[in-house]
């Protein structure tokens, strides 16, 4: 694979930034903004360290102020903490930096500033009316996984129950997006794999999405291709910036494509699970998404053998637990999902998920239990066959 030149892409209002170092750019960033203040909301593993060092560095002329965002997924508390911190700073300028858990609290957050009241107000998959808020908004993500630095949702669960709110609005969605590979050197192993393998689902699901078409299309495809050659790499040469750089862009080109091409079966699980079992939510669709394309075969046409070829296999499931095999996250369902009555509810739970509806094949109930049920035994990267 030839080196990966630096660029700067510009889509809709959002400017893309990548290359090793780029986080230096912040500077002229918050100069050309005529920024005067600014507050950090960074995954809190990078407090006191050298990540959090840089950047005091780079915005010592905009007295900034960090908040440490929980490493779990958002929830209503850590949204709330993060609200507060914003609100009591006064800053024009907010950064976002970690994974999708620092980003998706930071999106939150500035729109409970701009739209007073309660989160239930502003909650809604498909989007509802949100006013703006005035700072100018960078995300800076440290792990190739949710593509949240380029999407224009969050979501949330509700402290205290199993209750996760999706929010959407263009208004939430980062001005800037700046990839540097740097920044994700030091994110151990199961972390570079979960977070890339919940970038593969994405990019995998967008492309064979029902509403998928020529804009997200080749957004999709190129995200596949990148993390099809170089997840692995990332995984086992973790100083690899080539491939962590590759992987990066893939999450963020994932992210574009599945924004408006939305996701499918794999998500719909992953998203129960996480609800009821709290299962990270990267691990959960490496667990289903093998599984998931098994069953979505007879329905995705040559797009079946699209993906089927780029991830190296006779056909698209079976590339997919192969690459799983690849990273370590070849387990069973039975390590987060106990019994066969806490499978029932994650089948409940998925059913009624709205991407079901654009998955390539639509899904029961009782299919999805089916599904479940092999979900239970790794693959051992081979093909997954499945009795559907």
């Amino acid at each position: 694979m030839t080196d990966l030149a630096p660029f700067t892409f510009y889509h809709s209002t959002h400017r893309i930034q990548y290359g090793a170092g780029c986080l230096s750019a912040l500077a002229d960033i918050a100069k050309d903004a005529k920024s005067t203040r600014a507050c950090v909301l960074i995954d809190a593993f990078f407090l006191g360290g050298q990540v959090h060092g840089r950047l005091e560095e780079i915005l010592g002329d905009y007295s900034p102020v960090f908040h440490g965002v929980p490493q779990h997924e958002p929830d209503t508390d850590s949204v709330d903490a993060a609200r507060k911190t914003l609100e009591e700073s006064g800053a024009n300028l907010v950064i976002a930096v970690g994974g999708g858990s620092a980003m998706d609290t930071a999106k939150a957050a500035r729109m409970l500033i701009s739209n007073p009241g309660p989160i239930d107000d502003i909650v809604g998959p498909m989007g509802r009316p949100m006013n703006p808020h005035d700072s100018l908004f960078v995300c800076i993500p440290t792990t190739a996984g949710t593509g949240s630095e380029v999407s224009e949702s969050a979501i949330v669960a509700k402290t205290g129950t199993d209750y996760k709110m999706v929010l959407r609005n263009q208004n939430m969605s980062a001005r800037v997006a700046l990839l540097d590979p740097e920044l994700s050197v030091s994110a151990p192993p199961s972390v570079t794999a979960t977070a890339g393998y919940d970038a593969v689902t994405h990019a995998v699901e967008a492309f064979t999405s029902k509403v998928s078409g020529p804009m997200t299309d080749p957004f999709a495809k190129s995200a596949m291709e990148l993390l099809a050659g170089n997840l692995e790499r990332a995984y086992q040469e973790p100083g690899n910036l080539d491939a962590r750089g590759a992987c990066l862009i893939g999450s963020m080109q994932a992210g574009i494509a599945f924004n408006s091409a939305h996701l499918g079966l794999a998500h719909a699980i992953a998203g129960a699970m996480g609800a009821l079992h709290h299962t990270p939510h990267g691990l959960a669709n490496a667990l289903a998404l093998p599984w998931t394309m098994a069953f979505n075969a007879p329905a995705m046409g040559e797009k079946g053998d699209v993906v089927a070829g780029i991830f190296g296999a006779e056909n698209s499931a079976t590339g997919l637990s192969r690459l799983r095999h690849a990273v370590g996250l070849d387990i069973s369902l039975d390590d987060h999902v106990p019994d066969a009555a806490a499978r029932d509810r994650v089948a409940e739970g998925a059913s009624k998920s709205g991407q079901v509806k654009v998955n390539p094949r639509l899904a029961s109930a009782d299919e999805i239990r089916v599904i479940l049920e092999h979900m239970r035994r790794p693959t051992e990267g081979a093909e997954p066959y499945l009795n559907l």
